[in-house]
């Protein structure tokens, strides 16, 4: 395989002359630039990428972890964040990690290695403490609420938008309500099941953690909660589901008897909700990913709250109490 110094000997010329002509520096004679140009076209010399980026300080590359890229959750996070790159001229690494956090892992230890600029943090099973290790390295943003870290962040209240879709369905008579989740130890989860229990103390009504559905989060899993809600002894008249996909699953697979019957709000304002008239909790996912990609340009630290909004239709239904 060619290298440089071939390159360099061929157009008589010295190797900082080649590397100069390749990187575009102004400050070459132009016969000498073209000559070098002809003989890298000749001898089909293709640089090595590595060198040229460990010698600029910048691979124009950011690296952005997700735990799978089949959900629109995720998808339209990806769709702002590549918006924002585009504009700079930056490209997008997926890591896709199943939260298996040797995967997450990768990711810092890429931008450690200077194989990455800097790396967005979508949703994360790895300890905060190992990530903060690597901010030395380059900046990271992360779609978390986070205090008191040189992390940035974009994020939404997800105690506040949980509360506010249980208080909706206790306005329309519910009494008996459910949640359904994905990971109960996930950061969103645990403010979710406090905004439950907190709203199940102000409302006196039971708190039972029977009431809490973990581990959905896909369109199909809402075939499976439904067959676990259709099998209990006393099926909530309401659930809050934090998914669209899901609560969507969950409607498509229930029996006549439960459609009729249980009312269903999921998050995230997608697609699949308007089209079955799902009511849902908006979150401004394209924004937030923009903000995650621009956040990591900002001069300081910033943290971005971003608001989410209640959005009724037809998937809750008035009960007599």
């Amino acid at each position: 395989m060619t290298n440089l110094k071939e390159v360099a000997r061929k157009a008589g010329v010295s190797p900082s002359t080649v590397s100069r002509v390749i990187n575009n520096h102004p400050y070459v004679n132009e016969e000498k630039r073209n000559r070098v140009l002809q003989i890298i076209d000749e001898m089909n010399y293709i640089p090595n990428i590595n060198a040229i980026h460990l010698k600029r300080g910048k691979t124009n590359l950011i690296g952005v972890v997700i735990p799978f890229s089949n959900h629109p959750y995720f998808s339209q996070l990806i769709q702002g964040i590549s918006e924002e790159a585009i504009k700079l001229d930056k490209k997008i690494v997926l890591f896709q990690t199943s939260y298996d956090t040797d995967q997450e892992i990768d990711a810092l230890e890429m931008l450690k290695l200077k194989q990455l600029d800097a790396l967005i943090i979508c949703s994360r099973n790895i300890s905060l403490t190992i990530i903060e290790q690597y901010i030395e390295y380059g900046p990271i943003s992360i779609f978390e609420n986070i205090t008191h870290s040189k992390l940035r962040t974009s994020y939404i209240d997800h105690y506040q938008s949980f509360l506010t879709a249980l208080n909706h369905l206790y306005e329309h008579g519910h009494r008996n309500i459910s949640c359904a989740i994905n990971r109960k130890k996930s950061t969103s989860s645990i403010e979710r099941i406090a905004a439950y229990k907190d709203f199940c103390i102000e409302k006196s009504l039971t708190y039972n953690d029977n009431n809490i559905y973990e581990n959905y989060v896909l369109l199909e899993d809402g075939y499976d909660l439904s067959k676990e809600i259709q099998k209990s002894l006393n099926p909530p008249s309401a659930i809050v589901v934090s998914g669209d996909n899901t609560a969507a699953g969950l409607l498509l697979s229930l029996n006549d008897d439960l459609k009729e019957n249980l009312s269903i709000i999921g998050f995230e304002n997608h697609k699949i909700s308007k089209l079955l008239n799902l009511t849902t909790i908006e979150i401004p996912l394209i924004n937030i990913g923009k903000s995650l990609f621009n956040q990591l340009y900002d001069k300081s630290v910033s943290n971005q709250l971003f608001e989410t909004r209640l959005i009724a239709r037809q998937s809750v239904k008035n009960i007599n109490i």
